[in-house]
């Protein structure tokens, strides 16, 4: 596991200019991605996030998606993930990650989740704020940026991070 995260670290480097990314950035990439999705259908949109010239790839953002047993249909930050059942990733806390944005996407619509990842920019575990959307009863996709750790602050659900009190 911890040699496919850390592909996907330096896939996600070597594929575009270090850009963080904002919550509107993030919430407009994942809201364009779900549009395409209606446009194009899922086969032709997932081929689409997972390219890096797909239109789906900016900088250190990307499009990831998963269906409902944990299995990557997308990845744009590493097409190696794709097919592969990523319910059991943790982050630095022991979190299931994948899961957990599943559960947000499917109960709620749409939604924040922060995490520790690996930044692969920086080479260092940070915290990732990630925002996720229902697709449809199966599947959800998402993006999310790198946010430095502030002190005090252990997050993991949250209605908008840019407006949530420590």
């Amino acid at each position: 596991m911890i040699r496919v995260l850390l592909g996907a670290a330096f896939f996600v480097v070597a594929t575009g200019p270090a850009s963080a990314g904002s919550p509107e950035e993030v919430q407009a990439l994942v809201g364009r991605a779900a549009e395409h999705i209606r446009d194009v259908g899922q086969q032709r949109a997932f081929a689409d996030f997972t390219r890096p010239d797909g239109g789906f790839v900016e900088g250190e953002l990307y499009v990831f998606c998963s269906d409902d047993t944990g299995v990557q249909l997308a990845n744009g930050g590493n097409p190696k993930l794709v097919g592969r059942n990523m319910s059991s990733a943790r982050d630095a806390k022991g979190r299931a990650t994948n899961v957990e944005l599943h559960r947000i996407g499917q109960t709620k619509g749409h939604g924040w989740y922060e995490y520790l990842w690996p930044n692969p920019a920086k080479r260092r575990v940070e915290r990732k704020v990630v925002y996720v959307v229902r697709v449809d009863d199966q599947i959800v996709c998402a993006s999310g940026y790198y946010k430095p750790d502030q002190p005090g602050t252990d997050r993991s659900e949250t209605d908008r991070p840019e407006t949530q009190k420590p």
